[in-house]
């Protein structure tokens, strides 16, 4: 990395990051996340491809720069629009593990200053969330394993068993029905270590995605809780006929799974980001944070669900952070962006409500059991066959939420009605789950009742009316050209009609799969829906989304607050100034000090900015 050190001389700036990150504990400068401005010829994408010379001056500065998305074959032109929906074309990654701490701080703020750059951060530490693990019980014999079953009470229905106040997700019932138990589906678990492969109760991967990940405890009860085999011993998964994959977690290893998962597979997300502390929350210790709050992770599972439509189950994190948090400014509020992924809640089931820890909000769409889950495990003592009764966590809740996703789905496929969109089955298990005991349903959603939900898909389904799942950016500028893609299938192999009503942009109507639009022109930022019916000449599927279109910001403006001056001499505390669509006040005396890159809560010439209103 020596190419990246001979310039930094005694730069040592921190520069602020985004909103969401400010204030939160140092990152561990191992990996920079890097999102341009426009695509770029290097990423794959050709299109309106900004001159190749503007790119080459970005790698002057970090020549170990590489995409997100690797040009490792030709992709189509759909395929490219696809990722360009959701700007996976221009995320780019720098290893910054060599760089010291006051290298890389000084390494980000020149990127903040490059004009190719829309965003720059260092990514938060990642969580393994080994604290939930459970221990393990005696070790026996492998033939001397016992019948674990009668305490998977998670398993169970509705109504608690003693001494426990919730039920369970009702996954006995599901059992009942084909494709209950996940036959023909497959599962990825994507977390730091990787499950006892030599587990006696645990399948071998079907596909594994690591750089060297080591046999680990937390992976193998999660594993355990979705896919342990149904046999005469031990413990019986949810989903105990899927099969399984691994992923070692990574946030852009996760892009890797774009070309290698079919439509309906299921993915859980068993990590999670450490912010402690992030007092703007009022939180000081166990600040964790779930997955998406990191935008090229939450870019790349719209990805997912959206054109690939898998499922993707994450935990929401056991920080007890409020997701709704005004700090948070809407970052999480699904009105104005769903990726489509279920965050898992957790619940105490001693009590039948939210475990203290758990994060919660109107995010939050699921939730099991957090406490006393019981499933496989592993320990250098034990490798092949731990169990333990301790599991708990959103880690537990997690893999509980995952299993009942593939094993819906399975019911699905096995009955004729393909594959469920992911917003679909998610949708289906909220309206068909059940409450914390005092009746919440808005803390952190609801428990999912399997029999409930497979009732409802198979009634509706009985005539096999299409399904389907929009591909629309998550934001726009005004004026912006742009794809959208409609993903739909016939249960009945019928053929489909499309007919679009994108009102305000142009044009309005279309009536095919995929559609060209213009973005409409706007003042402020506006959200916008587009829907397109989907029609198999017996049966009309309506699917909307909404698009943000933005308005577009003159060079600093932001109303009437004046625009900063590079040559103004600022003394006036808390006087505002406007910056790249953010107002910003003066702390200390300053000229010449650019607000975005020397504004932080405390010690800089400037406060953080606030987007203009």
């Amino acid at each position: 990395m020596k190419s990246i050190g001979k310039w930094l001389g005694s730069v040592f700036f921190w520069a602020a990051l985004s909103p969401l990150l400010a204030q939160a504990a140092e990152p561990d400068y191992s990996q920079l996340i890097i999102r341009v401005k426009q695509q770029i010829p290097d990423s794959g994408a050709q299109p309106n491809a900004i001159d190749s010379r503007s790119f080459n001056e970005l790698k002057k500065l970090v020549p170990q720069i590489r995409p997100l998305v690797p040009a490792s074959r030709v992709r189509t032109k759909e395929e490219l629009q696809a990722l360009q929906r959701h700007r996976l074309n221009r995320y780019f990654i720098v290893d910054t593990r060599f760089l010291t701490k006051k290298q890389a701080q000084a390494l980000i703020l020149k990127l903040k200053q490059n004009p190719l750059v829309e965003k720059a951060d260092f990514e938060p530490k990642i969580d393994g969330m080994r604290g939930d693990n459970g221990k393990s019980v005696a070790k026996v014999a492998p033939g001397n394993i016992p019948d674990h079953t009668g305490r998977q009470n998670y398993l169970q229905g509705k109504e608690p068993v003693s001494p426990y106040r919730i039920g369970g997700v009702n996954a006995v019932q599901a059992w009942k029905i084909a494709g209950g138990k996940g036959q023909d589906m497959q599962v990825i678990s994507a977390e730091i270590d990787h499950w006892s492969y030599d587990h006696v109760d645990l399948p071998k991967p079907y596909l594994e995605l690591t750089d060297g990940a080591a046999t680990g405890s937390h992976d193998t009860e999660s594993a355990g809780v979705i896919a342990s085999r149904e046999n005469e011993f031990g413990t019986t998964g949810i989903a105990s006929h899927s099969s399984m994959g691994y992923l070692q977690w990574g946030s852009d290893r996760l892009v890797k799974l774009i070309d290698q998962l079919p439509v309906g597979a299921v993915m859980q997300l068993g990590v999670q980001y450490d912010y402690t502390p992030f007092r703007e929350v009022g939180c000081t210790t166990e600040c964790y944070m779930p997955l998406e709050s990191n935008e090229m992770v939450r870019d790349t599972i719209s990805y997912l669900t959206e054109e690939n439509g898998v499922h993707v189950v994450l935990a929401a994190a056991n920080g007890n952070i409020n997701l709704d948090h005004p700090y948070f400014e809407g970052y999480f509020n699904r009105e104005v962006f769903d990726s489509g992924a279920i965050y898992a809640g957790a619940v105490d089931p001693n009590s039948g409500l939210r475990a203290g820890y758990s994060e919660y909000g109107s995010r939050v769409d699921l939730f099991s059991w957090g406490w006393n889950v019981t499933t496989t495990t592993w320990s250098r003592k034990n490798p092949t066959t731990a169990y333990t009764h301790d599991f708990a966590g959103t880690s537990s809740a997690n893999p509980i939420l995952a299993g009942v996703v593939a094993s819906l789905q399975g019911v699905a496929r096995a009955n004729g009605l393909g594959n469920i969109p992911p917003k679909d089955l998610r949708d289906i298990l909220v309206k068909t789950g059940y409450p914390q005991i005092n009746g919440n349903s808005t803390e952190i959603g609801v428990q999912p009742d399997l029999d409930a939900a497979i009732r409802k898909i198979l009634d509706e389904g009985a005539d096999k009316p299409p399904t389907g799942r929009l591909g629309l950016p998550e934001e726009v500028k005004s004026g912006e050209v742009f794809s959208a893609h409609v993903y739909a299938e016939s249960p009945s192999q019928k053929p489909l009609t499309y007919d679009w009503n994108a009102s305000g942009f142009t044009p309005p109507k279309g009536n095919t799969a995929s559609l060209s639009l213009t973005a409409p022109t706007v003042t402020k930022d506006t959200v916008k829906a587009i829907s397109v019916d989907v029609s198999d000449r017996r049966h009309t599927l309506t699917l909307t989304d909404s698009v943000l279109v933005k308005a577009p910001v003159e060079e600093g403006g932001c109303g009437d607050v004046p625009v900063w001056d590079a040559s103004k001499i600022y003394q006036t505390y808390g006087e505002s100034v406007a910056y790249k669509g953010k107002v910003y006040k003066q702390n200390f005396y300053n000229v010449n000090k650019q607000p975005d890159i020397n504004s932080a809560e405390y010690g800089k010439e400037w406060f953080p900015g606030v987007a203009c209103r």
